[in-house]
């Protein structure tokens, strides 16, 4: 896409392979200068919804690979969400400018959101 880029998980297996296939988009899009960053997990299947720990872990390891240069927007379906969207408070906590929607249109919206900025 012109103004950010996407990678769609598909697969079936354990939150931590997906976790590790997202970490390795997201060093390659700061590698590469990438500001914006659309992950689609809904494609991804063998795991239940994340509990507290592994949500915190997972958006720890997240903010650690965006190193504060990349802004993303993860869709994810609907039963992993958190009503409270823990994972995302934990990553803006700690500098990460992030999101996690379970429609992809509502993701690429606030991804672009204020796009000169």
């Amino acid at each position: 896409m012109p103004d950010y880029c996407c990678y769609r998980l598909s697969g079936h297996g354990p939150l931590t392979e997906a976790a590790g296939k997202v970490i390795e988009v997201i060093n390659y899009a700061r590698e590469q200068g990438i500001r914006r960053l659309l992950i689609d997990t809904s494609k991804w299947t063998g795991h239940e919804s994340p509990g507290t720990l592994e949500r915190y872990q997972v958006a720890a390891a997240f903010t650690k690979a965006a190193h504060s240069a990349v802004k993303m927007a993860m869709v994810v379906r609907p039963e992993m969400m958190d009503p409270d969207k823990f994972e995302v408070v934990v990553a803006r906590n700690r500098g990460l400018v992030g999101n996690v929607f379970d429609s992809e249109a509502e993701a690429v919206a606030w991804l672009l959101e204020n796009k000169d900025s």
